[in-house]
């Protein structure tokens, strides 16, 4: 597969400009203090809830966001509640109660998506960019969705930060105190997307 023929998007659920800033001075505040792979800035790292974020050929790129497009004409707005602050491969991150709002917004975009990969997959999940464990089952979603978090293994979140040490993260996590414990989200968004499941690039936003 050449990859210059293939774009990462990531389809995802933008919270509001307070979470927006407030998850920048977290991640900042963090990254002053430890080791890390990226910092949250709103200009090269882009705060988030990934929705669905697979490879395409990039020749379909003008249907993917058009059938976002599609989605956003009846997109409504999404209530996010606080779950827990989650660690995980030295991921931080805010994880949010899966509601059946979120799970069918999830689904929805999978089918309507998927077809548009035509079979493509990122092949280096557990390479060195991700330090990721795969499982047999994120495997099986890589190979079926091109994402190895879909479906029954979906979990809305908002990563922090990833640090390079995951002893430290746990650390970290343990002592996060994230203050906002709900907010409506009333945008989507189609990202470019870079190393460590970051945002690097804004294609469009309904």
């Amino acid at each position: 597969m050449q990859e210059e023929k293939y774009i990462r998007l990531n389809i995802v659920i933008k919270p509001p400009i307070k979470v927006i800033e407030e998850i920048i001075k977290l991640s900042k505040s963090i990254a002053d203090e430890y080791s890390h792979e990226f910092i949250l800035d709103g200009k090269n790292f882009y705060p988030h809830i990934t929705v669905y974020s697979p490879l395409y050929p990039k020749k379909n790129l003008k249907k993917v966001i058009n059938k976002v497009g599609d989605f956003a004409n009846n997109f409504r707005t999404i209530d996010l509640e606080t779950k827990k602050i989650k660690e995980g491969q030295a991921y931080i991150g805010v994880e949010f109660e899966y509601t059946n709002d979120i799970k069918k917004f999830h689904e929805l975009v999978v089918e309507k998506l998927n077809p548009l990969r035509e079979g493509s997959y990122k092949p280096i999940y557990d390479a060195a960019d991700y330090r990721m464990k795969i499982s047999e089952e994120k495997k099986e979603n890589i190979a079926k969705y091109g994402y190895p978090n879909a479906m029954t293994l979906y979990r809305p979140h908002m990563t922090i930060i990833r640090l390079k040490n995951e002893a430290e993260a746990k650390k970290v996590a343990s002592e996060i105190d994230w203050k906002i414990k709900s907010f409506k989200a009333d945008a989507i968004a189609v990202y470019k997307m870079g190393d460590h499941g970051t945002c690097i690039e804004l294609v469009k936003e309904f």
